[in-house]
């Protein structure tokens, strides 16, 4: 008896391109690439089977399996989640807040409240395109792609994998791959190792090919996807979550 295909989501950002390698040409699985905060919503509705999930939305589902199939972390500037602003940041400042973010928009309301020196915040959500050039709000927060390309001249940007590490002296997991059920775990766990394993070995092409896509320098991609992201979710990572949910939990976000 044939088995039914297995429907993965992914983020169709940059970072997540090594690894998701040739899913989408893979007999038997259907990839759909949405934002962080869809991807959450579609695997908690079970419309998908696994999925690159904000890693805020595992600490609030605990139960829900992970998949050893890698993950989007940094130790040190993430280079892809930063807090644009034209003036520095400051206390009550008002905060637009990427609407598909989960993770990066719980992070920046502990960093504003903690080391960042800016308590007392309002936040409100803000459209993936917004350009804090021209913005309502003091500070918007953007993640992916967005954030990779934005052009810095007249702006302030708070790398928030860079504060957290100087914060906490530990990894950010930014995305965490989940499974809806242990079933699906256990078929998608072969398909995202064979996938993050080609990813790695394809990454000067990856960052070729994504470097065209988004209009930056092949060797800016390249540093990115070698320097700044890592993919192990490994001994580091794992107490850098925990630290995440203390700190989370504590401020009443999970």
């Amino acid at each position: 008896m044939r088995r039914p295909m297995l429907v993965l989501g992914s983020v169709p950002y940059a970072n997540a391109r090594p690894l998701r390698e040739g899913l989408d040409r893979r007999d038997g699985v259907r990839l759909v690439l949405e934002t962080p905060s869809v991807l959450a919503r579609l695997l908690a509705a079970g419309d998908l089977d696994a999925a690159l999930v904000p890693s805020v939305e595992v600490l609030r589902h605990p139960r829900r399996p992970l998949v050893p199939g890698g993950c989007i972390a940094s130790r040190g500037p993430v280079a892809s989640v930063g807090l644009f602003s034209r003036e520095p940041l400051r206390p009550g400042m008002r905060v637009l807040l990427d609407a598909s973010s989960r993770t990066s928009a719980a992070l920046a309301r502990l960093l504003l409240a903690g080391p960042l020196g800016a308590p007392g915040c309002t936040f409100e959500e803000c459209a993936p395109e917004a350009d804090p050039r021209t913005a309502a709000g003091d500070a918007v927060l953007l993640i992916g792609d967005a954030a990779l390309v934005l052009g810095r001249r007249g702006l302030r940007e708070a790398d928030l994998g860079e504060a957290w590490t100087a914060w906490t002296g530990l990894p950010f997991v930014w995305a965490l791959w989940a499974a809806r059920d242990e079933e699906a775990a256990a078929r998608a766990e072969p398909l995202l190792r064979e996938a993050r394993e080609r990813g790695e070995r394809r990454l000067p092409e990856i960052a070729a090919e994504e470097a065209a896509r988004l209009g930056l320098a092949r060797g800016v991609v390249e540093d990115y996807l070698s320097r700044n992201i890592r993919r192990d979710f490994g001994e580091e990572e794992r107490r850098g979550l925990a630290r995440f949910r203390e700190e989370c939990a504590r401020a009443g976000l999970v």
